[in-house]
């Protein structure tokens, strides 16, 4: 349930990008491909709910037994509350700060997701090392300040910009070091791909205006990265 969850979420923040990339395009997507995103994005909005609540059921049970999961997933219902509340109050065209919350609220919900579910599949263990959480930190950071950029489009008024670009290089490059130390093969490589695909990606949409694909794919990647940072800061220990 926990990765039904996570997956759920992932859809969430895919959906949201792509009818924000699509209202903004030129020419716009056609109402009717934007009314199915917005039907598929409720409906997986709705299914989360459902996962939220299952688990929520669930860690009351094990609240004793296992705390770290309870904290986890009461950690999932409040920011699947919040997120609930924040989009029936700003509807279909809400302001920068609300689109900035659902943004952050939707990868923060990502995260907690894929923490929890190393939670669930490593019971006992502890948080990773000072690095990787540090890592993390920076994941968090780069997340404003992408939220910002996307949002605010105030590209040539703002150090936002240099500095979103220069901290993905960064953390591509720390991701590149990390993926070829941490688990197996498959993982490294995974990883490894993460952190090309992203900066990449980035600039491909920075350079090409109206590239509504590299965007997206931008958006898609760094979400999944995200979840890589949450799910690996307890699986490493």
């Amino acid at each position: 349930m926990a990765a039904s969850g996570l997956a759920l979420v992932f859809a969430v923040v895919l959906l949201s990008a792509a009818i924000r990339l699509g209202q903004a395009a030129v020419p716009p997507l056609e109402s009717g491909t934007l009314f199915a995103l917005r039907t598929f994005h409720r409906i997986a909005a709705s299914l989360e709910v459902l996962a939220a609540a299952w688990l929520a059921w669930f860690a009351w049970r094990a609240r004793t037994e296992r705390p770290m999961m309870a904290r986890g997933v009461a950690l999932v219902v409040t920011l699947t509350i919040g997120l609930s509340v924040l989009g029936v109050v700003a509807g279909r065209a809400p302001p920068p700060l609300a689109a900035a919350g659902n943004l952050l609220g939707g990868l923060a919900l990502a995260a907690v997701f894929a923490w929890l579910l190393g939670v669930l599949r490593a019971p006992g263990a502890r948080a990773a090392g000072w690095v990787l959480g540090a890592g993390c930190a920076l994941v968090a950071a780069q997340c404003l300040l992408g939220a910002r950029v996307s949002l605010l489009h105030d590209f040539g008024a703002s150090a936002a910009l240099p500095l979103h670009a220069m901290l993905g290089i960064l953390l591509a490059c720390a991701a590149a070091w990390l993926a070829r130390r941490i688990g197996h093969a498959g993982r490294r490589r995974a990883g490894f791909a993460l952190a090309l695909v992203v900066p990449l990606a980035g600039f491909t949409a920075l350079q090409y205006e109206g590239s509504a694909i590299a965007a997206f794919s931008h958006a898609a990647v760094a979400v999944l990265l995200v979840v890589a940072a949450a799910y690996t800061r307890l699986r490493t220990a």
